[in-house]
């Protein structure tokens, strides 16, 4: 048997979504109707597809004060503290003053005279809360002359930094910036990556596109606020605490960042299941090679996943309950891994070598195989896993860009040929390619949270689109063609075909 199943272990077929997963992604029924008591009133304030931006050329000032102060709420109540404990003061009754005002344009002022200010309290998981007055104009100073936009006052401060980063997150945080001219805003989580504000491709978001992510992350529970009891030890707070089997930073209380969520992980099973199947009606039409068995043999046993040293976690769960196929290739050149392979983990010994170095992470997990090796630095992995002369080249999940803000479902596609050559290869968010074995579907910058890898599901969907719509063809090993069709990526007819969907959250 060439996949890392074994026929000794079977998994429950009604058990689709492990339930240790199911404990761990749900805050509790408190928490459910505290968002439904707290988000109610806004939804219309909510954007979505059916709710986009008004098509206004200013700040819209109510729209986000109303997701502004729900979300400070909610964390707030969420915390164990009760609403009338809360001093509702303004921004600006706390820090407005003559001089400020002179280089704020008007509907900033009243933005700040409606969104409730509380010292000491975080407003969400990435941005600690509004900046200091400080903080707001320091970014102008930042900026070199040729950056700024004109001579006079008004213009130096045309970008501001209106909520800071988390200083638990980064080093010399800078934050959400607004551009007073445009009336955009965009997360820059550091001052030590300061962005080029006045390129035109950067994905600037209306502010209450930005404050509407927050919350939908809170409803994915992705980012959940917690009671302060929670963590804390007799003698202290801690700095972290257990989720599931998973150790998180507790930094930001109430707000911890959860690595996936239940809806990350069937999102991912059942895209999983129709690019498959897919597959398995295209090379065997006539069903004659199909086990009904097979239906319910995950990709592979708890023992091989075990034995491979993968600890629990979102490629544990994903392994153990994606369903088993008899076909051999899923992509072009790109094939499910023999038992030997998987357990042969590339990135095992860097845990080893560098134990304190990568505490608190996962290693990138090589999900399925493609042909050729390149050095990890050329594959871009992070250090200390960039330290390896060689990596065998397929489909990676790719958990931690950092310990901070971990998404177990970030993926790194590694091909053993470099795209960009011919000057049509792009990134997710349709950035040139630039001679890259691994930036296919990458993600540059995200205008909502710090910068994650494409998740799993996005590629797998555009996978699935290649198969239905013909492009890629099929045999009775699977998808052909080999490693060359991802040269295609490359080419002003196919480029277009293999940009996967930008998820951002």
């Amino acid at each position: 048997m060439h996949t890392i199943r074994e026929e000794s272990e079977k998994t429950d077929p009604q058990h689709k979504v492990p339930k240790r997963l199911q404990a761990r992604s749900g805050p509790g029924l408190n928490i459910r109707m505290t968002t439904l008591t707290l988000f109610g009133p806004i939804a219309r304030q909510r954007v979505n597809d059916k709710q986009p931006p008004k098509a206004l050329d200013d700040l819209d000032v109510e729209r986000c004060a109303a997701l502004h102060n729900t979300l400070l709420l909610y964390g707030w109540v969420c915390s164990g503290k009760r609403i009338p404990q809360m001093e509702k003061k303004s921004w600006w009754s706390r820090h407005g003053n003559d001089s400020l005002k002179k280089l704020l344009r008007p509907t900033v002022v009243r933005y700040l005279s409606k969104v409730f200010d509380v010292p000491g309290h975080n407003f969400f998981y990435h941005v600690s809360g509004l900046a200091a007055p400080k903080d707001i104009l320091q970014l102008g100073e930042v900026l070199e002359d040729e950056d700024r936009s004109g001579p006079n006052k008004e213009e130096k401060y045309r970008f501001i930094v209106l909520y800071n980063t988390s200083r638990d997150h980064v080093s010399h945080p800078a934050g959400i910036v607004y551009d007073q001219q445009e009336h955009r805003a965009i997360f820059m989580p550091t001052y030590n990556h300061i962005f080029n504000l006045k390129d035109r491709s950067l994905p600037w978001q209306p502010l209450e596109s930005i404050l509407s992510a927050y919350i939908d992350m809170v409803e994915a529970e992705k980012a959940i606020a917690l009671h302060d009891t929670v963590g804390q030890a007799a003698e202290g707070p801690e700095t972290e605490i257990k989720m599931g089997n998973d150790r998180v930073q507790y930094k930001s209380r109430p707000w911890v960042l959860q690595a996936y969520t239940k809806g990350d992980l069937e999102a991912c099973l059942n895209t999983w299941l129709k690019l498959v199947q897919a597959i398995e009606r295209r090379a065997d039409p006539t069903g004659s090679k199909h086990n009904p068995e097979d239906d319910d043999e995950p990709l592979a046993s708890r023992t091989a996943l075990n034995v491979a040293g993968i600890p629990k976690g979102f490629a544990y769960d994903l392994l153990s309950h994606a369903n088993y196929s008899h076909i051999w290739y899923v992509a072009p050149g790109v094939r499910l891994p023999k038992v030997e392979e998987f357990l042969n983990q590339p990135f095992k010994k860097i845990l080893k070598q560098y134990p304190k170095e990568t505490e608190g992470m996962k290693m990138p997990f090589l999900f399925l195989r493609a042909t050729g090796e390149v050095s990890a630095k050329e594959a871009k992995f992070r250090w200390p896993f960039s330290t390896l002369e060689s990596v065998p080249c397929g489909l990676y999940l790719d958990a931690f860009p950092n310990a901070q803000n971990p998404f177990e479902d970030a993926c790194r596609f590694v091909l053993p040929i470099k795209l960009g050559g011919n000057r049509y290869a792009r990134t997710a968010d349709f950035k040139p390619i630039i001679r890259s074995h691994s930036d296919l579907y990458q993600t540059g910058i995200n205008p909502f949270v710090m910068r994650h890898g494409p998740k799993l599901v996005a590629i797998l969907e555009n996978w699935l689109e290649h198969i239905e719509r013909g492009h890629w063809q099929v045999d009775e090993k699977g998808v052909v063609g080999g490693i060359d069709v991802w040269k295609e990526a490359d080419t002003r007819q196919n480029w277009w075909r293999y940009q996967a969907k930008h998820l951002l959250i």
